[in-house]
């Protein structure tokens, strides 16, 4: 899971340009967390993919549940909306 969201992210912003952008991760289902052994800590959605893009050098806002009234202020916008349980 982590590979896929590293490589989505990844492939937004390149296409994007190498200049640093105002994004957003809405992360929709903030409840759903999982134990990752690489952070040896219970994570959301949203970790891994907040992570990559700051590194990248964009500043990254992660809403949680709602999202903001207007997005004019974003670049991008990445809707994480967690897993479907069985």
């Amino acid at each position: 899971m982590k590979t896929a969201l590293l490589v989505l992210a990844l492939t937004a912003l390149l296409t994007g340009g190498a200049q640093a952008a105002n994004v957003l991760v809405w992360n929709y289902d903030s409840l759903d967390r999982w134990y990752d052994s690489d952070v040896g800590d219970s994570i959301n959605s949203a970790y891994w993919v907040s992570q990559l893009l700051t590194e990248q050098g964009h500043n990254v806002t992660v809403a949680e549940r709602s999202l903001p009234s207007s997005l004019l202020d974003y670049d991008a916008v990445f809707c994480l909306m967690g897993w479907y349980h069985c």
